[in-house]
């Protein structure tokens, strides 16, 4: 799925009702996917957080300013921030992160954000995020992970598999990984559906297709 949005916003009423609404412009709106991250109250939690971070093409922070409530209280959300130092340590470089005025510049923003766009209150944020989103291009087709770059015809050629060899024409398709911390390892690729005279049908056949220079049906640089 491509265009996945992860909006990091904090955890407290007011934050998740601004979170639910920016969701809805990046999905009304944009056509993005978003995804809601929410309070951790767990391991497995931490462990699905950082997997929807692995899968998303975009990365949205909000620090909202807050009001202590108690002596031992910080004054920022404690999960964004450690949301955000997961999404700097997966390689996110496009960032969308916003600081309501008077939020202090705290924990990890302060090194890795040192100037994150201001905001005023819930209606300038929203037409912030429409306007930054709008400004950087972020597209529902575009996928930091793996990606269908080109497609180009070869062949006829002589074709072995279990089946036997077969002359057959043949289609080189280009697979781009754009994750700058994680190989493509056993990696498979299969035809999912097949666009012809405008219209897109599903493939009939869902076998494994072959790498180029592998032994196998799956990328295995091993």
């Amino acid at each position: 799925m491509a265009g996945k949005v992860f909006v990091s916003c904090g955890q407290r009423d007011h934050e998740r009702t601004i979170a639910e609404k920016i969701a809805a412009v990046l999905q009304g709106e944009f056509r993005l996917t978003p995804h809601l991250a929410f309070k951790t109250q767990s391991l497995s939690d931490i462990m699905t957080i950082t997997e929807e971070l692995r899968s998303s093409d975009y990365y949205l922070f909000v620090d909202f300013l807050r009001a202590p409530q108690g002596t031992q209280d910080l004054p920022c959300s404690l999960f964004t921030h450690q949301e955000l130092a997961l999404a700097h340590h997966l390689g996110f470089r496009d960032m969308i992160a916003l600081k309501q005025k008077g939020a202090p510049l705290e924990g990890f923003l302060r090194y890795v954000l040192s100037n994150p766009e201001c905001f005023n209150g819930d209606d300038d944020l929203m037409e912030k995020i429409k306007d930054l989103v709008r400004a950087r291009g972020w597209s529902p087709d575009y996928s930091r992970n793996l990606v269908f770059a080109d497609l180009q015809p070869d062949g006829p050629l002589v074709y072995r598999d279990h089946t036997g060899p077969n002359s057959m024409k043949v289609w080189n398709a280009k697979i781009e990984n754009r994750r700058p911390d994680v190989a493509a390892v056993r990696t498979v690729c299969i035809l999912d559906e097949i666009e012809s005279g405008g219209k897109r049908l599903p493939s009939p056949d869902r076998a494994y297709l072959k790498w180029c220079g592998q032994a196998t049906y799956d990328l295995n640089p091993a």
